[in-house]
């Protein structure tokens, strides 16, 4: 499962590389700001889930050290294995967002460069 989505991934880069490659500069605009508003509506949304249920099954395991927040990856070793699939799927959820939002970062500048150069 987890490798047909990183294969999907790639062909949908791969997608939006060959699209980039021939867009007008406004186009690109366009299309990277709305690309990183849709990271950041499902990757914002996504985040506060898998910290929350991070929070909670590692206060449940009696687990949960002094300032877990600010680097929750490292705590992952901590969950019990019967949360694991759920935390860890929100966790890759919330991070997909965040490419989302860097793949739009880079088209909005990709096009706002070709504007310049025109």
């Amino acid at each position: 499962m987890f490798e047909t989505l990183i294969g999907l991934g790639i062909v949908t880069l791969f997608c939006v590389l060959a699209w980039a490659a021939k867009a007008s500069a406004e186009a690109l605009l366009v299309g990277g700001l709305g690309l990183a508003a849709l990271g950041f509506a499902y990757g914002i949304p996504t985040a506060l889930v898998y910290h929350w249920l991070l929070h909670r099954s590692l206060t449940r395991a009696g687990r949960l050290p002094e300032r877990w927040w600010l680097s929750p990856t490292a705590h992952h070793e901590k969950l019990p294995i019967e949360d694991r699939p759920r935390v860890l799927l929100w966790a890759a959820i919330g991070g997909s967002g965040f490419l989302v939002v860097v793949l739009g970062i880079l088209l909005t500048s990709l096009g706002l460069w070709r504007a310049r150069a025109a």
